[in-house]
């Protein structure tokens, strides 16, 4: 009886195996393709957790570390005949050390000015610099891992490790060193730091919070014409950059 039902059906049986393996193997196709782009993504996410450049930092600017109305002008020589010098700017070897490209955009200002935090978050170090100075350095959680927001060469300091601060809380005063600054003005940096060895930065003003971003590149375009046209050479600054103050968006080393 079943050698005479096979007889009669066998092409449909076979028909029917014939599908049935083909889901199967079909399935079989899908989970494994699945699985696959499962294991990419977890590859991508450890890169990025282990290189600097595949990811973004975890806080905004909402302060540059003072304010424009800081700058004042002058006719006093400066060393690289500016007030402000962006990120990347290009630094001729000199005095020993050599040429470079300015990892932390740097601000000369007058004594006395107030320095600012650059982001909300508590301070995790206040390190003593080679010139004398402190740099406050700032993590989301206080702790120095891979992320630190730098104002580098402050005097007069108001805060300490473990404070929690403000974005705009005062945090000291500019710094006297001598970095090429007039008599009566002072030096000041700000920086995005990666950690690792050896430590890069990012242009920081890449990443201003959408709080300040149109109104702080507004400011900065009009200080660079201003200046411009104080000192009389338009070709200082580039107005029309896609992020005003950084010259590249590379990470830089230092």
């Amino acid at each position: 009886m079943n050698m005479e039902f096979f007889k009669k059906h066998w092409l449909k049986i076979l028909l029917v195996i014939a599908s049935i393996t083909v889901v199967f193997v079909g399935a079989m196709l899908i989970l494994n393709t699945e699985n696959q782009t499962r294991n990419e993504e977890k590859s991508k996410q450890d890169i990025s957790s282990e290189s600097p450049d595949l990811d973004e930092p975890p806080l905004k600017l909402k302060s540059i570390g003072i304010d424009f109305e800081d700058f004042k002008f002058t006719k006093a020589k400066l060393q690289f005949g500016r007030l402000f010098m962006g990120y990347g700017f290009y630094i001729p070897a000199g005095n020993d050390n050599p040429a470079k490209y300015n990892p932390q955009p740097t601000f000369v200002v007058p004594l006395g000015t107030p320095v600012r935090a650059i982001v909300d978050g508590v301070v995790a170090d206040m390190p003593t610099l080679w010139s004398g100075d402190i740099s406050v350095r700032i993590t989301e959680n206080g702790k120095l891992e891979k992320w630190s927001y730098e104002t580098e060469h402050l005097i007069n300091p108001k805060v300490k490790v473990g404070d929690r601060v403000s974005a705009g809380q005062i945090l000291g005063e500019v710094s006297d060193f001598n970095h090429g600054a007039p008599a009566g003005f002072g030096t000041v940096e700000i920086g995005i730091g990666i950690g690792g060895n050896p430590p890069h930065h990012i242009c920081p003003f890449a990443y201003l919070d959408d709080s300040i971003k149109d109104e702080t590149f507004t400011k900065m375009n009009a200080l660079f014409r201003s200046w411009e046209e104080y000192i009389g050479d338009t070709t200082l600054y580039d107005e029309s950059a896609l992020i005003p103050g950084c010259l590249t968006l590379d990470l830089i080393e230092g």
